[in-house]
């Protein structure tokens, strides 16, 4: 092989790698449970493959779906802190059980606890920086 070809095949190769490196360019949230208050009430946040990802095995997040046999249903969406504190809230609100229905395991989770632990309301984000 000459010597051109030789440094031609180097440089493909080359910008091959640079390329692949590229790929994984960008934004990434890397929120893990957080808690705090907005208006006064408690919240939990925090990105599905963050928390999954995390180096403690304690923390969690998300929402579960119930179905009753007398027609009714309802979502739990919860969270737990790697110190182990933990906040919860339930709602049969429609609006709020579809938006729970769009979490995956690279979404973002934010949920508002009222006073007497139902839903205040349920933020999903679907975007590239939750990958």
């Amino acid at each position: 092989m000459t010597i051109m070809k030789k440094l031609m095949l180097a440089t493909f190769i080359g910008s091959l790698l640079a390329g692949a490196g590229a790929a994984y360019a960008g934004s990434v949230d890397n929120t893990v449970v957080t808690f705090g208050t907005t208006s006064g009430l408690p919240y939990a946040k925090g990105t599905l493959r963050a928390v999954r990802n995390s180096s403690d095995s304690t923390q969690y997040i998300g929402c579960s779906r119930y179905a009753y046999d007398t027609g009714s249903s309802s979502i739990v969406c919860y969270a737990m802190r790697s110190d182990g504190s933990s906040r919860s809230c339930q709602t049969s609100n429609d609006q709020m059980m579809r938006v729970a229905e769009t979490l995956n395991p690279a979404a973002y989770l934010y949920f508002v606890v009222n006073s007497d632990g139902s839903c205040n309301r349920v933020i999903t984000a679907l975007s590239s920086d939750d990958l």
